[in-house]
């Protein structure tokens, strides 16, 4: 079997350690390194393994997206089943349909590096970093895969 296009999908143990290296704001690959330049953009690279936080694709930010409005949509409709449950059967209506907005407003900054992070480790779950990648990745003078380097 040619190992160029077999999946190498990681087993829940290495899953977890890749979701939990994300939720604490570290790299995914290694655990390492401190990777927000700040609170809305990541580092190019992870300074300590060098892996490319965007994996070197132009389009990486649309999982990111998919996950940072799930998280919204699961905050927000967490936060309104809550409050239904603790105030039943005298449900404040207009505080909802007034706060749930704001809540949308404040999650949407409040989460996105957790997103960024997060589909990294999902990407890095259904196809691993090389050691070549890895290489490729500390050399490569751009920050995108598709960008020509200067010769």
């Amino acid at each position: 079997m040619n190992s160029k296009f077999s999946l190498d999908v990681a087993g829940p143990r290495q899953a977890a350690r890749l979701f939990g290296r994300a939720f604490l704001l570290r790299c995914p690959n290694c655990g390492g390194g401190k990777v927000l330049q700040h609170w809305l953009k990541l580092k190019v690279k992870c300074p300590t393994c060098g892996l490319r936080l965007e994996r070197g694709e132009h389009d990486h930010f649309a999982g990111s997206m998919f996950i940072l409005f799930t998280l919204t949509g699961v905050l927000v409709l967490g936060a309104m089943v809550v409050t239904m449950l603790v105030t039943a059967p005298t449900v404040p209506w207009d505080l909802l349909v007034d706060g749930l907005p704001i809540v949308t407003l404040v999650a949407i900054p409040l989460l996105f590096p957790f997103s960024k992070l997060l589909w990294l480790a999902f990407d890095l779950m259904m196809r691993p970093a090389t050691p070549e990648e890895l290489a490729w990745h500390r050399a490569a003078e751009t920050e995108w895969s598709s960008e020509q380097s200067p010769r």
